[in-house]
């Protein structure tokens, strides 16, 4: 029997006892076995994705990028602290992709986590140049119309006209001070400028 034919036995003969086959579990079960190891794998394949696939174990992909991001999402909304065993235990039931999917998809479940966490810092961080141009708007023109101008009167203005509020101003130059700063605006308390 060849290498090649040995690892294919030896992947599906594992296989058959879970429904995705992770690295963890392949050396596991192949460790007290006269089965080829994990580097012996590699050798031939050079990834552990290469070889599912050439063993017949990889489904084609069914999911996209995005439902790989939902159900992360999700699990973490509905489930709490994002963890392999949480994920799994959510998924059970569900028509989502399975932890394995995930893990072969990101290549490690930390991966995975790290990259559903850079994207909610993106989403919650960086503001649209369209939304960032309306407020410089907004705080120009209030500046020109409110006596006293500060954040108290600027509040009440965005409020009547709707325009962006002090908090999403603050989120998005990091504070009211230094957005005022930023665009050259002094903050005046009485009525005299």
């Amino acid at each position: 029997m060849t290498k090649e034919a040995e690892i294919i036995q030896a992947l599906q003969t594992a296989a058959s006892l879970t429904p995705s086959l992770t690295v963890t579990q392949y050396q596991r079960w192949s460790r007290n076995r006269d089965a080829p190891t994990f580097l012996d794998i590699l050798k031939v394949y050079g990834t552990w994705t290469s070889a599912l696939k050439a063993s017949g174990l990889l489904e084609p992909r069914r999911y996209e990028s995005h439902d790989f991001i939902q159900a992360l999402r999700l699990a973490s909304i509905q489930g709490g602290k994002l963890t392999s065993s949480q994920y799994q235990q959510w998924a059970a039931g569900r028509n989502v992709p399975s932890l394995g999917d995930i893990i072969t998809h990101f290549g490690s479940w930390s991966l995975a986590v790290k990259a559903v966490e850079h994207l909610e810092e993106e989403h919650f961080t960086v503001q649209p140049a369209k939304e960032k141009a309306e407020m410089v708007q907004a705080l120009y023109e209030a500046y020109r119309v409110l006596t006293p101008f500060n954040a108290i009167t600027y509040q009440k203005w965005a409020k009547q006209f709707h325009k962006p509020s002090v908090a999403k101003v603050s989120r998005r130059f990091g504070s009211w001070k230094r957005a005022l700063y930023e665009l050259g605006i002094q903050e005046v308390t009485d009525r005299k400028r």
